[in-house]
């Protein structure tokens, strides 16, 4: 039995895609030119843009922000009492479309001010959907998404969007996680 050994460097890593080894030492064969980037607006958001920025700084890569807005089935579906809530839905949604065009553009303007070409997209639909269709629309080499680590249940009863983006996806994807502390 082979005895598994961690990398002690950076350089030692080594990252799997299709079935292809590559290591960090041919790292230069390793681009990107259009990353997309799924945000939620979470804490962890930033750290996912974070990573994106590093590696879109160092490939000079176009990055595509991408929010999902997310209107409730609940709310679309067309019962008679609904109706008669319809003004107040529709100014509940427009007032939370307008909070994510604005929460997008703060993150927009990150990447602006470090010099990095981006576009921000505010899509309506079920996140994994959307993600997966703007990937292949827009033919991304590479997308970062955030994990945030849902609950077994959670994870059981409705999926992760990041597990499902992982699985469907056409390109690469580079899912940033939480560091979890583990206790002894």
């Amino acid at each position: 039995m082979a005895q598994d050994v961690l990398p002690n460097s950076a350089t030692d890593l080594t990252a799997t895609s299709q079935g292809v080894a590559l290591t960090a030492t041919e790292e230069e064969g390793l681009t990107f030119k259009r990353i997309l980037v799924p945000i939620d607006f979470s804490e962890h958001s930033k750290k996912t843009v974070s990573c994106a920025m590093s590696l879109a700084s160092r490939d000079n890569a176009m990055v595509q922000l991408l929010h999902v807005f997310r209107i409730s089935d609940y709310v679309v579906t067309p019962f008679a009492r609904r109706k008669q809530q319809t003004a107040q839905v529709k100014s509940q949604i427009d007032a939370a479309e307008q909070e994510a065009r604005e929460s997008l553009a703060a993150f927009e303007q990150q990447f602006l001010n470090r010099g990095i070409k981006v576009e921000a997209y505010l899509r309506v639909g079920y996140p994994f959907d959307e993600i997966v269709a703007m990937a292949d629309h827009f033919n991304v080499d590479l997308i970062v998404i955030g994990s945030h680590g849902c609950s077994a249940m959670t994870r059981l009863l409705v999926g992760s969007t990041a597990e499902r983006v992982v699985e469907h996806a056409p390109c690469p994807v580079l899912v940033v996680k939480e560091r979890q502390t583990r206790t002894p």
